[in-house]
């Protein structure tokens, strides 16, 4: 049984997954059977969790 998935991850929930991170691990988990690079998702969430963190610690003295 061959299943085929022709969806792919939308681009404005993968920026809003790299806005918010855990829209992106929401995402992903919803969509994991449904689309076919859903891991596009934690790539993003992951993306932007790192680049809160540089963020973060270059603003912080």
């Amino acid at each position: 049984m061959t299943d085929e998935r022709t969806e792919r991850a939308g681009v404005i929930a993968l920026i809003f997954s790299f806005l918010f991170p855990i829209i992106g691990i929401i995402c992903y988990f919803v969509n994991k059977d449904k689309v076919e690079n859903a891991s596009a998702y934690l790539y993003s969430a992951l993306g932007g969790f790192i680049l809160g963190l540089i963020l973060n610690f270059s603003t912080f003295n």
